[in-house]
């Protein structure tokens, strides 16, 4: 489901990326929501390391505030109006001793779909922190494999229906997955990953009509179909070796993308992975063998404006010291200052474990 996450972020920055029409064919409003929710749901034994913990389902009491936009701008970038918002939640895990307690914080978008009619579908993506009471310790605490920092990433996706009581209340039902991870700062990370239904009620502040609008059909093709990258990427890997549990990570990239339809686009490229915790593994094991990895990479881009997201496969075509999967995921942000420089962020994934998270440069030709 990682792969799926990062679209919280990602969907906020498409829809405020774009540029508006001149002349919307309704009269635009913004009106403002509060809302209060309850969850309940079960944590996924999602390795190994996690299947001696006792079966725990988590409950939350959460409380959003978000704007709804009802703009030709959101209408012409989803044929959907989204609530863009921020939600505050207390979970308990139901593992008190292993697994503490929570505080969730998330900006999430929410698209509303066929909105005429008095109930209708959204999907709802959120991103954040949370802080986590109980991390590993390796005597008080040893059995928490799920997180070894109070504070760690929180992520979300989910999808529901939405019920107009009148044009001011709502209510609704929704199922939702949740992640947590430090994002591969110090290990152990194996995360809470834990489906949810949630119950909610909100409220608009202003009475709302919407209007009903034709959907938008076919986009036009960009002026430039095609697009070559040279990245250098800079990170600290999540390893742990002897009793260091920081290294430094850097590589470079080459990629060409084409577009292909919408704001898509296909990719392919190589990249080469200088990793510190693997040299240091080697010597420590005192191993004859390169730390250093390449892989090929395929995938796909989602093109917005000045913003760009994709999300690659990695196969490792070198990788002399073996001690992970030869597939891996990578999904990266990145925003163009000019039609040839451009930098941002990326994550690199073997599975449900994060590597590291890198801060990159690139120059486009």
């Amino acid at each position: 489901m990682k792969n799926i996450f990062l679209t919280a972020f990602i969907y906020a920055v498409m829809v405020l990326s774009l540029d508006a029409q001149q002349n919307p064919t309704f009269k635009e409003s913004r009106p403002t929501f509060i809302g209060l929710n309850l969850d309940y749901g079960f944590i996924l034994k999602h390795s190994e390391s996690l299947k001696n913990l006792d079966s725990a389902h988590p409950s939350a009491l959460t409380i959003d505030w978000s704007k709804l936009l009802l703009t030709q701008k959101a209408w012409d970038f989803c044929n959907c109006f989204p609530r863009v918002g921020v939600d505050l939640g207390y979970w308990n895990w139901d593992n008190p001793e292993v697994l503490g307690k929570g505080a969730l914080a998330m900006g999430y978008i929410e698209p509303y779909f066929k909105t005429q009619k008095r109930s209708h579908l959204f999907f709802r993506m959120g991103l954040g922190g949370a802080y986590l009471t109980t991390p590993f310790d390796a005597v008080k605490n040893p059995k928490n494999d799920s997180y070894s920092t109070h504070l760690s990433f929180a992520l979300m996706v989910g999808f529901g229906i939405n019920y107009r009581l009148t044009n001011q209340w709502n209510i609704r039902l929704a199922a939702k997955y949740n992640h947590t991870s430090n994002g591969g700062i110090r290990a152990p990370n194996k995360g809470l990953n834990f489906p949810s239904l949630s119950l909610g009620m909100n409220k608009s502040l202003s009475a709302i009509e919407y209007p009903n609008l034709s959907k938008i059909g076919k986009r036009e093709p960009p002026e430039n179909k095609t697009r070559l990258s040279l990245v250098h990427f800079s990170g600290w890997s999540n390893a742990t070796v002897g009793e260091k549990d920081k290294f430094y990570v850097l590589g470079f990239m080459g990629k060409y993308s084409r577009w292909i339809g919408g704001r898509s686009a296909l990719t392919g490229g190589t990249e080469f992975i200088f990793d510190f915790s693997r040299r240091e593994q080697i010597e420590l094991n005192n191993t004859n063998a390169s730390f250093i990895q390449a892989a090929a990479l395929v995938g796909h881009e989602f093109w917005i404006g000045r913003v760009t997201f994709s999300q690659e496969l990695g196969i490792y075509y070198f990788n002399d010291y073996r001690i992970n999967d030869d597939v891996y995921q990578r999904y990266s942000l990145t925003y163009n200052f000019n039609t040839r420089i451009f930098t941002g962020f990326s994550l690199k994934a073997h599975r449900h474990v994060a590597d590291f998270i890198d801060l990159r440069i690139g120059y486009r030709f």
